[in-house]
């Protein structure tokens, strides 16, 4: 679709007088039981994992830990407060706890109205994958037939590939990025696609762009959480950053394993990023998918932020505009991607967000109070592979441990566990396995895998320790 077709597209579209009330779009299924109001099942969930784990872990550590020996002399009391190591993780799985037990299912999502506002689903990609692009293409395409809530393009923002294998629309538009193009701060990667779309697009100022990665796809529950936030921000003239949660269970079957190492992403989805979107600002950082934002606040702070904000640039993104005076919100709905296909691009993956984040907390172009606190969580983040590796060591050689120290590092590891489960449930509802014995075989998967899932994270951060030498891609 050719770049003047663009405005005539949406002004064909805008056209359309919006229905009252939007109907025929199926219902979306309950996912929680509320009692009084503010007992729900999601909290009440939250608590007995908390409490049934951190019993657990105290029955296992009294019967595998060594205790009762006190340290003697200088090496021992330095090894045995090593054990301070475990607190690292105090600060995360309080925020994350806060989060989780604020957080409630969306709700009326069934009664949200047609909104007037033209929405782009923005997809930026190499162009490598031709099947994922075109499969993100046509769910968009689909999901939108089936749930109009507004008027929409899909905007593919690709390097300079051949496009015949790829869906042609009416509502799709690539936008081709030329080979040798170069930003004025020479950024690079998917930050350079961004700035080349922010300049070269012709979608109007006004309009609400919703980004996805190549691999990720709406959902009815994702359009119509996309729809409310619109009409509400609009309606507020806050225009605040809207991002939802992400689920993973696409390819379940072809990647269980790494399918439940992902639970983790969707339940901190509901923890600490929850938590901080009800704060309104992006302390942990912003997943670069999922994001709601209105082309004009966007483009407050286009995102030619050169090599070092080329890695993250989302996170990098976000604290200029923060900075700015813009705000983030919670948008009610999922949108899914899928999981890594192998062990090694799980790592890859992982080493990338730590080794962006590294770069963001120490260079991003804002006064310290706005990267100090993704800075102490990246900080926190690096103490992770040592921590458990004084676990390992705890059991072989280990000495009484501090109660206050035990408990806090019980507590911080329940609510590290709560979050895997917590995903697990998302995952599994949506991808509709219902049978018990089936949903009690992955639970225990889920538990019986933690320490692997802890170790493969640990190993992204100590790879993450060397200076990337570029973008890590990985298969999806």
């Amino acid at each position: 679709m050719a770049d003047e077709s663009v405005t005539s597209v949406v002004g064909r579209q805008r056209t359309r007088p919006a229905s009252p009330l939007v109907t025929d779009t199926g219902l979306e299924p309950k996912r929680d039981w509320k009692l009084l109001g503010i007992i729900t099942g999601h909290r009440t969930r939250i608590a007995c994992v908390m409490t049934l784990t951190t019993l657990a872990l105290y029955f296992i550590q009294n019967w595998l830990w060594p205790h009762g020996t006190q340290p003697h002399g200088v090496v021992q009391n330095i090894y045995a407060w090593l054990d301070l190591l475990w607190c690292g993780a105090v600060l995360p799985g309080f925020f994350g706890f806060l989060g989780m037990i604020s957080y409630r299912y969306p709700e009326n999502l069934d009664t949200v109205r047609e909104i007037q506002q033209f929405v782009v689903w923005r997809i930026v990609t190499r162009g490598t994958n031709i099947s994922a692009v075109a499969s993100t293409v046509n769910r968009c395409i689909d999901e939108m037939s089936r749930h109009p809530l507004f008027n929409y393009l899909v905007e593919v923002v690709i390097e300079d590939v051949p496009l015949d294998q790829l869906p042609q629309d009416s509502h799709v538009h690539y936008l081709v990025i030329p080979n040798g193009y170069v930003t004025p701060r020479k950024s690079l990667y998917k930050a350079r696609a961004l700035y080349y779309a922010s300049i070269y697009s012709k979608v109007p100022e006004d309009a609400w762009i919703v980004h996805l990665d190549e691999e990720t796809q709406p959902t009815s529950s994702g359009i119509k959480g996309i729809a409310k936030m619109i009409a509400e921000e609009e309606a507020s003239g806050e225009l605040r950053i809207g991002q939802g949660a992400i689920l993973y269970h696409r390819k379940w079957r072809e990647h269980p394993w790494l399918t439940l190492a992902d639970n983790v992403r969707t339940g901190d989805d509901f923890a600490r990023f929850y938590f901080q979107h009800l704060l309104g600002k992006t302390i942990f950082g912003l997943h670069g998918s999922y994001i709601v934002v209105r082309n004009d606040i966007e483009k407050k702070a286009p995102f030619d932020f050169g090599p070092v904000g080329s890695i993250t640039e989302d996170a990098f993104w976000a604290l200029v505009l923060m900075q700015k005076g813009v705000r983030t919100r919670w948008c009610k709905g999922y949108l899914e991607e899928q999981s890594t296909e192998s062990v090694k691009d799980f790592v890859k993956q992982r080493r990338r967000w730590y080794s962006g984040l590294k770069l963001v907390s120490l260079h991003a172009p804002v006064k310290l109070r706005w990267r100090i606190c993704l800075g102490m969580n990246t900080a926190l983040w690096t103490l992770a592979p040592f921590a458990g590796l004084y676990t390992f060591a705890h059991f072989a050689f280990g000495y009484e441990v501090n109660p206050v120290v035990r408990l806090l590092a019980n507590l911080s590891f329940a609510s590290f566990a709560t979050l895997y489960l917590t995903g697990l449930k998302a995952n599994l509802d949506e991808h509709g396995i219902k049978n018990r014995f089936t949903r009690v075989f992955w639970t225990i998967a889920q538990l019986v895998l933690l320490w692997p899932f802890s170790l493969l994270e640990s190993v992204g951060v100590i790879y993450g320790f060397k200076k990337p030498k570029g973008f890590d891609v990985v298969k999806k």
